[in-house]
């Protein structure tokens, strides 16, 4: 039965990622602690489908969780059923156009990590699962030209497996520390008879890593003599006046 396949790959997966990935866990921790307890700031970015609103205000998540959203816009204003939009587009040949767009993109995430106040001294965690595409190694390659330290999580079996859309580096080469959702190649994990293999495992194995990590910082900020603020649920009494009081303690002290 498919559902049990499920439930027996997640309990594999899980035990799977505490044994591969404790070391990188441990010093991923520890880096965010010193960032956060330093008065630096922690951010998550996330090209992937899970963390990104996993991790942000909920109840008994840390308000030292921040979320860098990264959308970049489609600069064309034309509607392609006029057509017009096709012939524009058809001026310009298809390296020019790329070219630009890549252009117009790194600039973007430039002036959005500059805005928003990244800088050296704070840690980005990136999760792309095949770090293929350019907004990803973009965003990572502006992150480390600001000095943030770099947490990368991706598929190993995916990201080594193909070339970046910029093709240039890796997304791997630009992480201080790199954690293996130990997603396989392609993502989708069971064949049933389909063209298509069919559930992806890189939101579970994320969640797996993403959750141990904050609870681990959680930790060691306490070992530091700092107790980071946490959120309440917002639908149990006190609860929207506790959220209030965390996010201005975060707002003064940074956690």
């Amino acid at each position: 039965m498919l559902v049990d396949n499920f439930y027996d790959y997640c309990r594999k997966l899980l035990d799977d990622i505490q044994k591969d990935e404790g070391a990188n866990l441990e010093k991923a921790a520890e880096m965010i602690a010193v960032t956060v307890a330093g008065g630096h700031n922690f951010f998550i970015h996330d090209r992937g489908h899970c963390i990104g609103g996993e991790l942000l205000a909920r109840a008994g998540g840390a308000v030292f969780v921040r979320r860098l959203d990264i959308v970049i816009p489609d600069p064309s204003l034309l509607a392609p059923h006029t057509g017009s939009r096709k012939l524009s587009r058809e001026k310009l040949s298809g390296d020019a156009l790329v070219q630009r767009k890549r252009k117009f993109e790194a600039e973007y995430v430039d002036y959005l990590l500059d805005i928003n106040g990244l800088a050296a001294g704070d840690v980005l965690f990136l999760n792309s699962n095949s770090g293929f595409g350019f907004a990803a190694t973009n965003v990572a390659a502006a992150a480390k030209r600001k000095g943030l330290k770099l947490i990368i999580m991706s598929s190993k079996q995916t990201s080594m497996s193909v070339t970046p859309e910029g093709g240039d580096k890796r997304l791997a080469e630009y992480a201080d520390i790199l954690f293996d959702n130990h997603a396989p190649y392609g993502d989708a994990v069971f064949d049933i008879g389909l063209e298509e293999k069919v559930w992806p495992a890189s939101g579970m194995g994320a969640a797996f890593i993403a959750w141990p990590l904050i609870l681990r910082t959680i930790e060691k900020l306490r070992e530091r003599g700092v107790d980071p603020s946490i959120f309440r649920s917002a639908n149990i009494p006190g609860g929207p006046d506790q959220n209030t009081a965390v996010a201005k303690h975060y707002e003064d002290f940074g956690y």
